[in-house]
């Protein structure tokens, strides 16, 4: 394929044709490239500027007057492009390429061809499957939580910003509401609770009318208040905040993973506060009373569990992950940690 075919293939630019077809200028022939590792070392000119291109429309590299070259290749903006020393391995970033080159090779011609059944033969790994237009290839929160670990939560949050600013609208990254939220979680699993406030109050003002970013940001501010004032502030605080979050934030949800994070800490007195009071503003919905059965039975109280499935049947009688659930408890696997055998009770209705 010639440089103009790729080039009108994906509608690139007129500049880039430019760029494509004297990047190298002084080195017409085959053969006369120097230092080629993984490309053949008789590779025609079209093909090697069919390379390089590719390469530049993977990273997001500027392909005006060359300028995206110098991301691996030796030389200055204000020298003439013939005097850049395309063969030196000066540069670090060249190294680099040559090994993702010969990782991209292999996949291709070694692993894809090994494929039994594939749904687009010609279909081919490139620079862009991972890349997707950016020189970092790592994933948005693994982005941002870098930039946290360097400088803290305002250098993550300026780094979210210009990310967004750049990217947002393109395939380079992920700016789906949850992505920051993933980073805030992970904070507060570190304890760095106020930072992860900070995070999900940043994805909130940015998608201020996402349910799940705003509800992301209470149920860590409501973990904050519980830890610094107790578990009856914090229901009465969630109580008169309500009405002013709608019923799109209060989900069963919000309290529900609340309460197993706390319980998961080992604080199990103020997690089955929490996941009775979302049963109790929840009553008519399946999940605060699974997870209360789950609770109950964790806590020792297999008889309550099991009761409280039996009145959710009778009045759900066809709520099969209802049923499901019961049956286990009483064959003796009440959950995730449970061991003990349980005793068998008369389902409600049944002689």
């Amino acid at each position: 394929m010639t440089c103009l075919s790729l080039l009108t293939r994906r509608g690139v630019s007129l500049v880039s044709l430019l760029l494509c077809a004297s990047r190298l200028v002084g080195q017409e022939s085959a053969g006369a490239f120097k230092n080629l590792q993984v490309l053949p070392r008789d590779v025609s000119r079209d093909r090697l500027n069919e390379v390089m291109l590719d390469n530049l429309l993977g990273l997001g590299l500027p392909r005006l007057q060359g300028e995206g070259c110098l991301f691996c290749h030796v030389g200055t903006m204000e020298q003439p492009r013939s005097q850049w020393d395309y063969a030196s391995d000066a540069k670090p970033m060249k190294q680099k390429a040559r090994v993702m080159m010969a990782m991209v090779q292999s996949i291709n011609q070694d692993f894809l061809a090994r494929l039994a059944t594939r749904i687009d033969t010609g279909h081919r790994v490139s620079c862009h499957t991972c890349h997707a237009g950016r020189t970092d290839p790592r994933p948005l929160p693994t982005v941002i939580k870098a930039a946290y670990t360097a400088g803290g939560v305002d250098s993550a949050a300026a780094r979210y910003r210009t990310l967004r600013s750049r990217y947002f609208g393109r395939d380079a990254y992920d700016f789906r509401i949850g992505a920051l939220g993933a980073v805030a979680q992970e904070l507060a699993d570190g304890g760095s609770l106020d930072d992860a406030i900070a995070l999900a109050a940043l994805e909130r003002d940015t998608y201020p009318d996402s349910s799940v970013a705003v509800r992301s940001w209470m149920r860590l501010t409501l973990e904050r208040t519980l830890n610094r004032d107790g578990v009856d502030a914090t229901l009465a605080g969630l109580d008169r905040i309500r009405p002013q979050l709608g019923a799109d934030v209060v989900t069963p949800t919000l309290l529900d993973v609340l309460g197993w994070r706390v319980f998961r800490q080992d604080r199990r007195v103020e997690a089955m506060a929490i996941i009775r009071r979302n049963h109790a503003m929840f009553p008519e919905e399946y999940i605060p009373t699974e997870s209360l059965a789950f609770m109950l039975d964790e806590t020792g109280d297999r008889a309550g569990a099991l009761r409280l499935l039996e009145q959710w049947l009778e009045r759900n009688p066809d709520h099969q992950r209802a049923r499901r659930l019961l049956l286990n408890l009483r064959g003796g696997f009440p959950g995730p940690h449970g061991t003990e055998p349980l005793p068998v009770v008369r389902d409600a209705g049944t002689g």
